[in-house]
């Protein structure tokens, strides 16, 4: 299936817009333009009208005929001018250009008739078909030779009319041209407003939406780390901001799946593993302590036996972290006091002599709400992560231990600072593997990967910030007790 080109029927649409646009201009400008040549042709034949009467006058006073005749015959040669008539007020044609009008006579009805009988006496233009029509008033005046005979013959001032008829056909020729150039102009407008923008949109548009389709599809295959350039600072640029921090947290998301999907397959095994090394263990280290007290005090075995009972003990506690790592009892929820919480965590760890060269410093948010916890879970994570920024500050150094509302209110937000050297980039995403630690053997890495569990219990999330050389604060986050929960 041909797939439909979204630039391309937004280039349609607006070229049939500005199409539609300029063809309503171009009528009106046409509409215009006839309406004011018209106009322009009419005076000019008034004027003509007017300036053929002046030119006459001197003929007409003196009733040369002759003369009459020859000046009208001479007016159309190179001239737009069809006809010229001299029609006395009784309606007789009495001189034309056309031989074969002379003596005829035009109906009372006629619009030259109308300057005489409706007393206007004013000049007055008739268009009909392809012609336009002038009639200008001849009054009478002192001087002409037949006064006498044309005031007992009319008894207004108007002796006859001028006639002059033009023809319009080139007037016409000049429209059609106008209007067939107008048209070719408007058409090749549009489609060049069309070819320009649809230009601008390929450039503009095509290439920031190809990167979000790419980029739509490359996530959608599984491909979380991709992220598509962000080229502008615009509506575009937002997008692809927008659509690089929805990768980010879908992969966040992902890796939280991934490690509650490990966690919950290592809390099995573990479970199964301890189990059954705990009878078999306890059984040695019965044997082991019996060898032990039974040996006398030369005996040389007496510390081989002793070597023996540490290595069981050693191997007990490991088995008692994977019970713990393994358990699965839901927490005893209740509402607990932020402050409260960080308060007990530090009176636990700070008499400890590992303790003795760190300093602890205290940014809880007043007035905080308590949070729907389990008391002596959430301590056991608070202990855990100071233990961890006490072991990254061998030195000595500062625990910055805080609380602050987070997520609009809904939740409180737990930190714990250390100043140490940083996570590495290349081992942050395995820092909550359960059986991963970087203290060389020191530990059996379960601690972190219990936090997490027990976070992940109380719906809560856990995440951390390092950066390399400056420290690391990992953010405990934990929902608000509301009143009249039923498991609070």
């Amino acid at each position: 299936m041909r797939r439909r080109s979204a630039v391309f029927e937004l280039t349609a649409v607006t070229v049939f817009i500005v199409a539609a646009v300029l063809g309503m201009l171009t009528w009106l400008s046409l509409r215009w333009q006839r309406t004011w040549q018209l106009n322009e042709v009419e005076r000019g034949l008034l004027l003509t009208s007017d300036a053929l009467l002046s030119s006459l006058r001197q003929d007409m006073l003196l009733n040369r005929r002759e003369d009459l005749r020859r000046a009208i015959g001479s007016i159309p040669q190179g001239t737009r001018i069809e006809r010229v008539r001299l029609i006395e007020h009784r309606g007789r044609i009495t001189t034309s250009t056309d031989p074969k009008d002379e003596g005829g006579r035009l109906a009372r009805s006629a619009a030259g008739c109308a300057i005489c009988h409706n007393g206007g006496g004013r000049a007055r233009i008739v268009r009909a078909g392809a012609s336009m029509r002038a009639f200008t008033p001849v009054l009478a005046e002192a001087g002409c030779i037949n006064a006498a005979c044309h005031q007992q013959e009319s008894k207004s001032r108007v002796l006859g009319v001028i006639e002059l008829d033009l023809s319009l056909e080139d007037v016409e020729k000049d429209l059609a041209r106008n209007q067939a150039a107008l048209a070719v102009l408007s058409a090749g407008t549009a489609l060049a407003a069309g070819g320009l923008l649809g230009f601008a949109l390929m450039r503009r548009l095509r290439r920031p939406l190809r990167d979000l389709l790419g980029g739509i599809r490359r996530v959608a295959a599984g491909e979380l780390s991709h992220r598509i350039p962000e080229r502008s600072r615009d509506e575009f640029g937002e997008v692809a901001q927008s659509f690089n921090a929805m990768s980010r947290q879908l992969s966040q998301i992902q890796q939280s799946l991934i490690r509650s999907e490990r966690l919950i397959s290592m809390g099995k095994l573990a479970a199964g593993v301890a189990h059954e090394i705990n009878n078999p263990l306890t059984g040695i280290l019965s044997y082991a302590e019996d060898l032990h007290g039974a040996a006398a005090p030369g005996d040389p075995r007496r510390e081989d036996y002793a070597v023996i009972v540490h290595e069981a003990m050693r191997c007990r506690q490991i088995v008692r972290n994977l019970l713990d790592f393994a358990r699965q009892s839901a927490p005893a929820l209740a509402a607990v006091d932020p402050r409260d919480a960080i308060d007990k965590a530090i009176g636990v760890l700070g008499r400890q002599a590992a303790f003795r060269r760190i300093g602890f410093e205290w940014r809880v948010e007043a007035g905080l709400p308590p949070v729907l916890a389990d008391p002596v879970q959430i301590e056991q994570v608070l202990v855990n992560l100071m233990v961890n920024a006490q072991e990254a500050m061998p030195n000595g150094g500062v625990i910055v231990a805080g609380a602050e509302l987070a997520s609009g209110g809904r939740c409180v937000r737990f930190s714990v600072r250390d100043m140490g050297d940083g996570i590495p980039p290349e081992i942050r995403a395995r820092i909550f593997d359960p059986f991963f630690s970087t203290k060389g053997g020191k530990t059996d890495g379960l601690g972190l990967a219990v936090c997490l569990g027990i976070v992940q219990q109380h719906g809560g999330t856990i995440d951390f910030q390092s950066e390399v050389g400056r420290g690391t604060v990992f953010q405990v986050s934990l929902p608000v007790f509301e009143e009249g929960r039923s498991d609070a």
